[in-house]
């Protein structure tokens, strides 16, 4: 299957925009994919986001880590300024084949949890930084800096996704210590689920 494994860095704070209600005004500093089909990543800034919109257009499946819920939507905002049009692409992008790991994995457990509390003990490593940073390099203009973090946060997301399609099983880090979570996922087509659509 061609897949596309996707992350994006934002230019603002959920409170520099007014609160998490305001995703789509977060602005995206740079959106990175790391197709399967050339094994290599692809960089697109904000300027680029429709040509980033067409290489989604072009696979067969989007894998990511709360993508569907605020990547998508920082996407949208970036790509348009009027509501309308904003609402229409969130759609358009969250009716894609995606695979959001987050959602999955909160149907199994019950709870939200963080990529690195996953990638940690599952890998052996996780996340270089953290997104705070990330806005603050934006502040000094340090996209390579920005560019290079959302590498090492895409090459997290694709290896714990290929681990659990192989092992059919995460580690995450809880509470009460390291926990296993089995996992059902496969390549195929998912049944389709649209939930919370809106962008309000």
């Amino acid at each position: 299957m061609h897949i596309v494994y996707f992350d994006l860095e934002t230019k603002y704070s959920a409170e520099e925009v007014g609160g998490w209600s305001n995703i789509e005004d977060m602005g995206m500093s740079v959106g990175i994919l790391w197709d399967t089909e050339d094994s290599k990543f692809h960089i697109y800034l904000e300027d680029d986001a429709q040509k980033m919109i067409d290489h989604f257009k072009r696979v067969e499946m989007i894998v990511g880590f709360n993508h569907i819920g605020f990547d998508h939507r920082v996407v949208a905002g970036s790509r348009y300024s009027t509501r309308q049009d904003r609402q229409r692409l969130y759609t358009e992008l969250a009716e894609m084949n995606n695979f959001d790991m987050l959602i999955e994995l909160k149907k199994i457990l019950g709870h939200r949890l963080k990529l690195d509390s996953i990638a940690r003990p599952t890998l052996g490593a996780g996340k270089s930084a953290d997104g705070l940073q990330a806005l603050e390099w934006y502040k000094e203009g340090k996209l390579d800096k920005i560019i290079e973090y959302c590498k090492d946060d895409v090459k997290v997301t694709r290896d714990v996704h290929q681990y659990a399609l192989e092992k059919g099983e995460l580690l995450y880090e809880s509470y009460s210590g390291i926990k296993t979570v089995k996992v059902e996922w496969s390549l195929e087509k998912p049944k389709r689920e649209i939930e919370q659509m809106s962008l309000f």
